[in-house]
Parts: C-alpha cells; sequence; structure tokens
C-alpha cells in the first residue's frame, strides 16, 4: 500500500513556515524589494517543469477504457467547480477581493501528484487515476486563459497581456519541456530511472525551490498587515466547505451513476485534491503586489492534507455499507 512520504507529511507546514519567515523577514527589512521578483519567476519556472516531468501524454487514451466516470470527473474538475468555487467565494470573501481571488485560483488546479497515494490509500482506482492525469493537465493549460478573464477578471480587472505571458510562461513552456526532458531521460536512462531517482531527486528539489519562491514572494511584495491575517478565519471556512462538499458530492454521483467503489474513490480524490504549484506562477505575474492571493494558495495544501486523509478512512469506513461486500 502506498504510504505518504516524511515530506508529504511535512510539507504542507514547510510552506506555511516559509510564509510566516517571509512576513517577518519583510517587516524587518521594512520596504519591499521588487527586484527580488525575477528569483522568484525563475524559482517558479523550475518548481512547476518539476510539477509537469512525471506527467505521461501517451496515458490520455486510456482514460477512455472508462468512459463514463473519465467525462464526469472532467466535467466536475472543469465546469462544476470553477463555477462552484466563484459561488462560494461571493457568499465568504466578497468583501476580500484577494483572498477571493487565490482561493478561485488554488481550487481551479486539479491535482497531478498525491491524489494518487491517497486513491491507493483508500483502496481506489489508481491505474485509472493515472490515465487521468494528463487530461488534467492538458485542461488546466487550454482552459485557464478563459477561468481568469471570466472569473478573476471580474473580481479584479487583468491586464491580457500580462495574463498570456504568466500562462505561456509558467503552463505552456513547463509542460513542453516536461515532456521533452522526460521522452531524452527515458530514451537514456531508461523508465525505472526516470520515475524511481529521477523523479525522487526532482521531488526534492521542487519542494526546497517551493520554499525559496515562497520567501522571495514575500519579501519582495508589501508587507501584510495585522487586520489581514486575522481574516484567515474566512478562508479557512471556504477551504473546509470546499472539500467537504467535492467528497460529498463524489458519493452523491458515484452512487447515481452506479459507479463502482473503487471508481467512487478515485473520483472523489481528482475533485477533491488541488495543484496549488502549478498556479503559484501565474498568481506571481498576473497580480503582483497582492500577497493575500499567493497566501491564500499556499494555505490550500494545510487545509488539504488532513482532510484527504480523513476522506480516505471514511472511504474505507463506508465501503462495505454503501457498495457491499464485494466491493
Amino acid at each position: 500500500m502506498a504510504r505518504l512520504s516524511t515530506n508529504d507529511k511535512e510539507k504542507p507546514f514547510i510552506l506555511i513556515g516559509a510564509v510566516i519567515v517571509g512576513i517577518f523577514l519583510q517587516r524587518l527589512i521594512g520596504k519591499a524589494l521588487p527586484g527580488l521578483i525575477y528569483l522568484t519567476e525563475i524559482g517558479v519556472f523550475f518548481v512547476i517543469l518539476a510539477v509537469m516531468l512525471p506527467v505521461e501524454i501517451k496515458d490520455v487514451e486510456k482514460a477512455f477504457k472508462k468512459v463514463k466516470p473519465t467525462i464526469i470527473a472532467l466535467l466536475v474538475n472543469f465546469i462544476f467547480i470553477p463555477a462552484f468555487s466563484w459561488i462560494m467565494g461571493w457568499l465568504i470573501l466578497k468583501n476580500y477581493p484577494d483572498f477571493w481571488i487565490g482561493a478561485i485560483l488554488y481550487t481551479l488546479t486539479p491535482c497531478i501528484g498525491w491524489y494518487l497515494i491517497f486513491t491507493d490509500i483508500a483502496k481506489g482506482d489508481v491505474a485509472w487515476g493515472i490515465s487521468l492525469l494528463p487530461w488534467n493537465i492538458i485542461l488546466q493549460v487550454v482552459l485557464m486563459p478563459f477561468y481568469l478573464y471570466i472569473l478573476v477578471g471580474r473580481i479584479i480587472p487583468i491586464d491580457m497581456l500580462t495574463l498570456a505571458r504568466s500562462i505561456g510562461l509558467f503552463l505552456v513552456v513547463p509542460f513542453i519541456f516536461g515532456y521533452t526532458i522526460q521522452k531524452a531521460v527515458i530514451k537514456k536512462k531508461g523508465r525505472d530511472y526516470f520515475f524511481g531517482p529521477f523523479k525522487s531527486t526532482t521531488g526534492e528539489i521542487k519542494l526546497w525551490a517551493l520554499v525559496i519562491v515562497i520567501l522571495s514572494m514575500f519579501v519582495s511584495q508589501r508587507s501584510l498587515n495585522i487586520s489581514d491575517i486575522h481574516r484567515v478565519g474566512l478562508l479557512v471556512v471556504f477551504l473546509i466547505t470546499f472539500f467537504l462538499v467535492l467528497f460529498i458530492l463524489a458519493i452523491i454521483v458515484g452512487k447515481y451513476f452506479k459507479l463502482g467503489y473503487e471508481d467512487t474513490v478515485t473520483l472523489s480524490f481528482t475533485t477533491t485534491a488541488r495543484n496549488s504549484e502549478a498556479i503559484i506562477g501565474v498568481a506571481v505575474a498576473a497580480f503582483p503586489g497582492h500577497p493575500l492571493v499567493y497566501f491564500a494558495i499556499i494555505l490550500g495544501p494545510v487545509i488539504e492534507l488532513p482532510i484527504l486523509l480523513i476522506i480516505s478512512r471514511i472511504m474505507l469506513g463506508i465501503k462495505e455499507m454503501l457498495w457491499g461486500k464485494n466491493a
């Protein structure tokens, strides 16, 4: 059975620790250091490149061996969630637009990594989950301009040239580079090396590169006010509500469309788990001078990890009750 590595368990708390240190350093320095934004952008590029590297495009066709659950998963991720997130943000965070934007950005991008770990823990269909990865990443890249213009642009106007640059630099280019590097390494060293030592090493680099990115993001921007931090409770309410509703929705949809237990587990995690790393670069480039947007995105995994652990245990607990002993 798959287990969370030490890095997986500690990652959300390492990231929030980086936020705290970054805020402290910014206050200690006493002024913004806008030149650090270039360090941030370089770091973000390599973080997203590391996220994209393990995704195999050839798995796209495998998802359609399960046509119905695949279509349901994609509809939930790319139609229901954007609309639901915007409406819930309007209800909870409309008086705090930066938090609202950060929450929307965080929820827009389906996870392409550790949701497979929780799928395995809860005895879901990992193979189908893997085949969804390229779909999730491709649709993120293709639909992001539309989401940002329609959803986020209604909250804070976005310069379209800046938006195009951020999406191209932080989603499209890493996607192309990742695919090219993956093929080159596999050709030279083999799949076992790429998905073993190489992937492990890039995972370590990704985590600490992300820490550097977070530090430079907060040091380069204006200082956060204490009143900003006091409003975090509303953001936590938003995130917990989001995960709870998506989990319940997966159960209801799974039963209504007569999906088996394994498919419902995979549906649950592919729709609840989010991909904060892939959206940070877009946020930094599209919303300079809005540290609360970044804070909202980074807070997401801190709430997400324990909730996904709880969901995996709940799924195992209700397995026989809802799907029978033979599930």
